[in-house]
């Protein structure tokens, strides 16, 4: 087999591949269970409720390395 089918092979096949995986991760998808819709949310409520950690010195992490 030639070099250039070998160098050329990624330009041909990723785009193919990313049309592909465009086309199956923007398929409709089934109806959703109405419960199922609520203990996402909730899920997704409680996580923004939970405080956020302070942040870490700077002269800590150059004492590491």
């Amino acid at each position: 087999m030639p070099a250039w089918i070998l160098w050329l092979s990624p330009v041909i096949v990723a785009p193919l591949i990313a049309v592909f995986w465009i086309s199956w991760y923007s398929r409709p998808r089934g109806p959703v269970e109405a419960m199922q819709t609520v203990q996402q949310h909730d899920r997704f409520r409680a996580a923004l409720t939970q405080p956020v950690p302070a942040p870490r010195p700077a002269g800590r992490e150059k004492a590491r390395s």
